[in-house]
């Protein structure tokens, strides 16, 4: 056998011990981009329940961006997942940082609008809400005729002012007891917010990005 035979043979050996290398590669870098995408940049959540009618419905599918609020803070309107601040999910979250990120344990998935931002105080007062803040000190009606009808009133007068990243959250579903918000359990902690509801997947006919309200 010459030197070139020699050579050719080595070279056969080296791709055949090379394809399951880069076979396992592969499968290893789809796997990380998978797992990257599905637990820090887009999570999908099924909607249940009645409490952001008109505009999300029971069983609608939907894509959540989480990437969005790790470079920017939450809008006003923005229409937010999160897992419920009850007292045992709120044990469960402050545990760690694998929990918080990865693991559901006792946490319930809510998904509802924010109107009320850090440093905010929001009274609801016969059927409207006013914020008060830095730049409006004598406060402005907040107007939601961008998503829901402006015959709907809000039900619950109460007056609540937001400490450092906290959010008050409400659903679209005005009716008595349609929805359990803010108004309910209270300011939402920024750290429980999953993302940003981003696109309607399901039904097709619901299908469509889920739009920005102005104010």
């Amino acid at each position: 056998m010459n030197e070139k035979e020699n050579l050719k043979d080595n070279d056969l050996k080296e791709k055949k011990g090379g394809l399951p290398l880069d076979i396992a590669k592969t499968i290893l870098t789809v796997g990380l981009t998978f797992l990257f995408v599905r637990y820090f940049v887009v999570q999908p959540f099924l909607v249940v329940g009645s409490s952001m009618e008109p505009n999300f419905h029971d069983s609608e599918y939907i894509f959540v961006n989480e990437l969005s609020y790790h470079l920017t803070a939450p809008h006003r309107g923005d229409v937010v997942v999160f897992k419920h601040p009850e007292p045992e999910c709120t044990d469960f979250v402050n545990a760690s940082f694998i929990n918080r990120i990865f693991l559901q344990g006792p946490c319930k998935n809510y998904i509802k609008r924010v109107i009320g931002l850090p440093g905010e105080t929001i009274k609801i007062e016969n059927g409207k809400v006013t914020i008060i803040n830095t730049k409006h000190p004598a406060g402005f009606d907040l107007d939601e005729g961008d998503y829901i009808s402006s015959d709907i009133k809000l039900y619950g007068n109460q007056s609540v002012t937001l400490g450092k990243n906290e959010y008050y959250v409400i659903g679209d579903n005005r009716l008595p007891n349609g929805s359990s918000d803010s108004r309910e359990w209270g300011p939402l902690p920024r750290q429980f917010i999953t993302g940003k509801a981003a696109l309607i997947v399901l039904p097709t006919s619901s299908a469509g990005l889920v739009p920005n309200p102005k104010y």
